[in-house]
């Protein structure tokens, strides 16, 4: 039993030449992205120099090199120690100050707040823990939590709960 029907027809069905099965799909694999949202962003292989690295989304990611869905992602995970900044600098919608490190952008949890209520803050905090997303420090400080106002506090709150579709299970015919 497979949990997406993609991994059953790629598992069961891989040496189809015409990949009947996967064609079977409500939305098929396509051969190669068909959106800009599709496009991935990767280290430039042409930037040699870090201080003045960026990273790109023209071509298919070369072997070897970690794929990005965003150009902040890739500037963030590439070159997150680069002084210069060139990296968030050179994006289209360059951010007005680049972090000068993923590492500095912390989360703390916001002790002063009643437990249900409480979210987790941007910053450090001595005596409290520090964390390195605010999705860790939501799990690591209020794991009890029922009102769920961590999570809810967050740009991009997780949702509820998988979708009907995700629950289905595939079998080979």
């Amino acid at each position: 039993i497979y949990d997406t029907q993609a991994e059953c027809c790629i598992k069961e069905y891989g040496f189809q030449a015409d990949g009947y099965c996967l064609s079977q799909m409500v939305t098929p694999p396509t051969a190669a992205p068909t959106t800009l949202a599709d496009k991935k962003w990767f280290k430039d292989p042409e930037s040699n120099d870090f201080t003045t690295g960026t990273c790109i989304n023209d071509g298919p990611v070369p072997s070897g090199y970690v794929a990005y869905g965003t150009n902040a992602e890739c500037c963030a995970g590439e070159y997150s120690t680069q002084i210069t900044g060139a990296c968030f600098a050179g994006m289209a919608n360059a951010p007005s100050a680049a972090p000068s490190s993923v590492d500095d952008i912390k989360y703390y949890p916001d002790y002063d707040t009643d437990y249900e209520d409480a979210t987790c803050l941007p910053g450090k905090m001595n005596g409290r823990p520090s964390f390195d997303s605010m999705a860790e420090c939501c799990i690591g400080a209020y794991p009890a939590q029922t009102s769920g106002a961590c999570f809810a506090g967050m740009d991009s709150p997780p949702t509820v709960a998988p979708t009907t579709e995700a629950d289905k299970k595939w079998f080979k015919d």
